[in-house]
C-alpha cells in the first residue's frame, strides 16, 4: 500500500517541477506546442513512478523532493536536447 501512496505523491510533485522547467525555458525561448510538451513530460512520470515504487517505506518528503527534481531536470533536458545549435 505504501508504494501506491509514494507513486501518488510522486505524480503530484512532478507537476511543479515541470512547471518550473517551462518557466525557465520560456525565459530564453518560446514554448513549443502543447502535444510536444505532453510527449516530453510523460518520461518524468515514468521515471518518478519507478523511483517512488523502489522506496522501502512511506516517505512523503523524500518522494516529493525527488518528484520535483526529476520533473525539472527531465523536462529541461528534453527541451535542451532538441535545440538546433
Amino acid at each position: 500500500m505504501y508504494r501506491l501512496f509514494n507513486i501518488a505523491i510522486g505524480f503530484a510533485s512532478v507537476i511543479p517541477g515541470i512547471i518550473m522547467a517551462l518557466g525557465a525555458w520560456q525565459y530564453f525561448q518560446e514554448l513549443p506546442l502543447i502535444p510536444i510538451l505532453l510527449g516530453r513530460s510523460v518520461g518524468a512520470f515514468v521515471v518518478i513512478s519507478v523511483v517512488a515504487a523502489i522506496q522501502t517505506k512511506k516517505d512523503i518528503k523524500k518522494v516529493s523532493q525527488l518528484g520535483i527534481s526529476i520533473g525539472f531536470i527531465w523536462m529541461l533536458t528534453a527541451m535542451i536536447l532538441e535545440l538546433e545549435i
